[in-house]
């Protein structure tokens, strides 16, 4: 089975386990005002629609692989860093756009918020539909974005310490562990072979 496809699959069934979850939870939630039962149907559509969106972006990774004329033999295409990538990416892409729905539906002053919903959503968002289309900007763009990630956290870092913001020493090492890891994919993505074979026409 091709890799793309089983993964895929494989996100379909997630998706559906996190659905029912859900819906069963609400379901039998009659306490609290509202009770959770009355967003049953809400959960509901979120969850069809997340299906949608995984089909939708399933024909992009197709279309995307018909643009590359892949040069690499079936299922091995796929790095599974880039596999890790595009799932965080999607996963960040179809969350924040249900976020931005539920802001605009139940929120009275969701204008003056939707701009920086956007900000955080939209490069994310584009990154994820680059990957799947097999576009060589998408690879800079995510590898990039993981360097100034990095870059911004340094930042951080220096601050408190030019302004002696206390912090405990778990603080600091999830910190310094998250900028390793920002670093690290940042040039791996970049530098790989892999990922360049990835996007091979």
């Amino acid at each position: 089975m091709n890799k793309a496809k089983l993964i895929f699959r494989s996100l379909n069934i997630i998706w559906i386990i996190i659905g029912i979850f859900v819906v069963v939870i609400l379901a039998t939630s009659t306490k609290g005002h509202p009770p959770g039962i009355i967003f049953a149907p809400i959960a509901i559509v979120i969850w069809i629609f997340g299906h949608v969106l995984l089909w939708i972006s399933h024909k992009l990774a197709i279309k995307g692989e018909q643009l590359a004329g892949i040069k690499v033999k079936e299922g091995s295409s796929w790095p599974i860093t880039l596999v890790l990538l595009a799932i965080f990416l999607g996963a960040v892409c179809i969350f924040g756009l249900f976020g931005i729905i539920l802001k605009i539906m139940f929120e009275h002053n969701w204008q003056s918020k939707l701009p920086t919903m956007l900000v955080f959503w939209f490069p994310p968002s584009v990154c994820f539909v680059g990957i799947l289309l097999r576009k060589s900007w998408s690879r800079i763009m995510a590898g990039s974005g993981f360097i100034v990630a990095a870059m911004f956290l340094i930042y951080q870092m220096i601050e408190s310490l030019i302004h002696s913001h206390k912090h405990s020493a778990l603080e600091w090492l999830a910190a310094i562990v998250v900028l390793v890891i920002c670093l690290f994919l940042g040039q791996h993505i970049l530098r790989s072979s892999r990922f360049r074979e990835f996007y091979s026409k």
